[in-house]
């Protein structure tokens, strides 16, 4: 018995379907059909988001991966709930992986908004001295001061807005679904 789940991705794309066949994932998109042998299977992660009820999946097989979704694009801002097949497809596809890629590591996945934060902050702060430095080699320090000065300005904002942020993001690993778990 094959495992089926679809979703449409984004407006002018084919509708996505995903199938689990005798030990293979396979992804069909219009004509381009990729396959994925659960044997290679590395990582297997569930997220949920609690105020949407969004789901998603990410499945790794080495460098590759692939993210199964739960709802389908119908209109703009509108979408489509597909639980019911992506909750089979999950379980399923869990199941099957476990006995066929006893090494994959299963969890659930968090968003973490500090560290998304401190890398940004990092990378603006990277930028504006790169900036301020272009600048004063092409002879035009006024320019390249006013904005590097406003980088760091938005630099300092952000570094504002970081005691506030909670460590484990909009993911609570601790309450995860439990119509989703295998």
């Amino acid at each position: 018995m094959d495992v089926r789940h679809s979703a449409r991705l984004a407006p002018f794309q084919p509708e996505t379907v995903w199938t689990l066949e005798a030990g293979t994932l396979v992804e069909t998109r219009g004509k381009v059909v990729r396959r994925f042998p659960l044997s290679s299977l590395t990582r297997y992660r569930l997220a949920a988001d609690q105020r949407s009820g969004r789901r998603s999946l990410l499945v790794t097989f080495g460098k590759r991966r692939l993210v199964i979704v739960s709802q389908s694009y119908v209109a703009p801002g509108r979408f489509e709930d597909r639980l019911a097949s992506f909750s089979t497809l999950a379980r399923a596809l869990a199941a099957v992986g476990a006995d066929l890629a006893p090494r994959a590591r299963f969890g659930v996945a968090r968003l973490q908004a500090r560290q998304a934060l401190t890398w940004i902050m990092g990378l603006l702060a990277l930028g504006a001295a790169a900036m301020l430095v272009f600048s004063l080699t092409a002879g035009m320090a006024a320019v390249g001061v006013e904005m590097a000065a406003r980088m760091v300005f938005a630099l300092i904002l952000l570094a504002a807005v970081l005691p506030w942020l909670n460590r484990g993001g909009a993911f609570d690993p601790h309450a995860p679904p439990k119509d989703l778990l295998p």
